[in-house]
């Protein structure tokens, strides 16, 4: 697959910011919770509008350091606790209020004082982007995007975002796929 630029305008997301290999309880628990949050706006929506909005893709930053080499960056990803905030974009037709209280029934339910998720908003703007099969090893799609970024003559401009299209913990590892973003410095 080849890498593509894209323009990524803003979004509202909800996100949990977390650390740790994406096969641990802590990073399964961020998406449970995220999920749970996604659904109560959903469910809002239904009863305001009557027709339930398609379930968002899960998102998944992972920031980068400027500077960094290619080869520094998958050993980065790949040590012991590495830095991940996960994401999910909030309906079009959603207010923040409705995340807002989606939020604290979330923070209630788990018996909370503060809640775990917040709404925040992101403006990639120009961006590379690569679809990663499951089947692939996800260091030869980062290589082949940050190739295609040096080629470019552009500069990576901010984290490592990864969009889950076919999670691999429901679909198995062949079939799983995700779209890799870089944003590109201007």
């Amino acid at each position: 697959h080849r890498p593509l630029l894209v323009g990524v305008p803003e979004r509202r997301l909800l996100a949990i910011n977390g650390a740790g290999p994406r096969t641990a309880g802590d990073f399964r628990l961020a998406t449970t919770l995220l999920r749970t949050v996604g659904d109560v706006v959903r469910k809002m929506l239904l009863r305001a509008h009557g027709a339930e909005p398609v379930r968002p893709v899960l998102e998944i930053t992972r920031p980068i350091e400027p500077g960094l080499t290619v080869d520094e960056i998958l050993e980065v990803l790949a040590g012991p606790m590495p830095q991940w905030r996960q994401m999910i974009e909030l309906p079009i037709s959603s207010t923040e209020a409705m995340a807002g209280d989606a939020i604290d029934h979330a923070r209630r339910l788990g018996g909370r004082d503060l809640p775990l998720v917040r709404l925040i908003r992101l403006t990639e703007g120009p961006a590379v982007q690569i679809l990663h099969l499951g089947m692939d090893e996800e260091a030869s799609s980062i290589r082949k995007l940050h190739a295609f970024v040096a080629a470019s003559g552009f500069q990576i401009g901010g984290d490592l975002h990864e969009l889950v299209v076919a999670d691999p913990t429901v679909v198995g590892q062949a079939r799983a796929r995700s779209i890799l973003r870089v944003p590109i410095a201007d």
